[in-house]
């Protein structure tokens, strides 16, 4: 079950463990960038993305040797 409201936009499987997608807005941070051939930083946007692992008992018993 996915809460948007919270963030959730998906859930993947990666070797049997389920984990659900998370996105929040935007927030600040530094680009370091060298293309013009000189190190220079400049402030940006992201969106930060992370998966967090879905723990249900029938997700993980056979990692558990049940």
């Amino acid at each position: 079950m996915l809460d948007a409201d919270a963030g959730d936009c998906g859930v993947v499987e990666v070797e049997g463990l389920s984990y659900r997608i998370r996105l929040t807005p935007r927030v600040r941070t530094t680009l370091v960038d060298d293309a013009g051939g000189r190190m220079s930083k400049r402030p940006v946007f992201r969106h930060p993305a992370w998966a967090d692992p879905v723990l249900e008992p029938d997700s993980v018993a056979h990692w558990l040797g049940g």
